[in-house]
């Protein structure tokens, strides 16, 4: 009976600390849009006041017969509400598969984390501070950046960049090899050189 050797198995490669920090911060960010949502419906009111006092005649408009009586006079108000409803169904779905490719080690993970984080960022400046929304709002958008800095700092820390491969790491990998590769047969053909020319 053939028998052959059995293969050590080699553990895999486990997920550094910084990367599951990275990953908790984000889908931290997720809970944070998700109070996001409930506030936008909670303070619907005191949000469109806010808007209307940007615009000339709408703050009384607003007072007189609310987002109703805003239409009626020709106002378009906005509606923040469906438009965060949907940027949390999409950021939740692309949390959710970019935190797994970056377990495998991918580095277009990483990166795509960052640039989520980065639209994160100028989305909660803009809606928490530009736009003067009540205090609350105010308050979340602290704690908002407050956790993007540190999913950031995860994503960037050096136990991070060492566990990633990117799409040049294949191709160095591979050129390191083909020089191997052609050195040594480089080196047997100049042994197998010296030896014909070596006198019986």
């Amino acid at each position: 009976m053939d028998r052959r050797p059995a293969t050590p198995s080699t553990p895999s490669t486990p997920v550094p600390r910084s990367i599951e920090l990275a990953i908790r911060a984000t889908w931290g960010l997720v809970l944070i849009m998700a109070l996001l949502v409930v506030l936008l419906w909670v303070f619907r009111d005191d949000v469109i006041g806010d808007w209307a006092s940007e615009h000339e005649g709408a703050r009384e408009v607003f007072d007189q017969g609310g987002r109703e009586a805003l239409e009626r006079a020709g106002f378009a108000p906005p509606s923040f509400l469906p438009v965060a409803v949907t940027m949390l169904v999409v950021g939740a779905m692309l949390v959710w598969v970019l935190a797994a490719v970056l377990r495998l080690g991918r580095r277009w993970g990483q990166l795509g984390l960052f640039a989520l984080l980065l639209v994160s960022a100028y989305i909660t400046v803009a809606l928490g501070f530009v736009l003067g929304p009540p205090p609350v709002f105010v308050a979340v958008a602290v704690v908002s950046l407050l956790v993007e800095g540190v999913a950031v700092v995860c994503l960037w820390h050096p136990d991070t960049r060492a566990f990633l491969t990117g799409p040049w790491a294949g191709s160095s990998a591979g050129s390191s090899v083909g020089s191997s590769g052609s050195s040594g047969s480089s080196g047997a053909d100049d042994a197998d050189r010296s030896d014909a020319d070596r006198p019986a």
